[in-house]
């Protein structure tokens, strides 16, 4: 998947204003807009509006209720290449295969680390 692509379709299939401008840009929708094959983690308004057109998957982490690391992040932003939103021990993803991984797992998202590194 491409941010490229995945904003072309949102602009035909999303109507109205959206962030003020009539147009979705990559920046409303993901932290980091510089590379288009890379780093899908999401805005909280790229949340939003994705959820309305693909099924969420939101998954509880075994680290509990507290802010994510930068490690975390890191680790999502190199084994994920679909967007995902993680805030609060919660992660949201929009790719069944991965979260099927993390639901067998009980979301510890430790393990699932270690078994990507395996």
């Amino acid at each position: 998947m491409k941010k490229s692509e995945l904003i072309k379709y949102l602009n035909q299939n999303t109507t109205g204003k959206t962030a003020g401008r009539k147009e979705i840009k990559v920046n409303d929708i993901f932290i980091s807009s510089s590379d288009d094959e890379k780093h899908f983690r999401l805005t909280r308004f790229g949340k939003d509006v994705i959820e309305k057109h693909f099924k969420a998957y939101k998954i509880s982490l075994s680290t509990g209720k507290r802010n994510e690391s930068g490690n975390e992040i890191l680790a999502l932003d190199s084994y994920l290449h679909s967007p995902f939103y993680l805030h609060r021990g919660t992660l949201i993803l929009y790719e069944e295969s991965i979260a099927a991984e993390l639901l067998l797992i009980e979301g510890d998202f430790e393990l699932w680390i270690q078994n990507k590194k395996i």
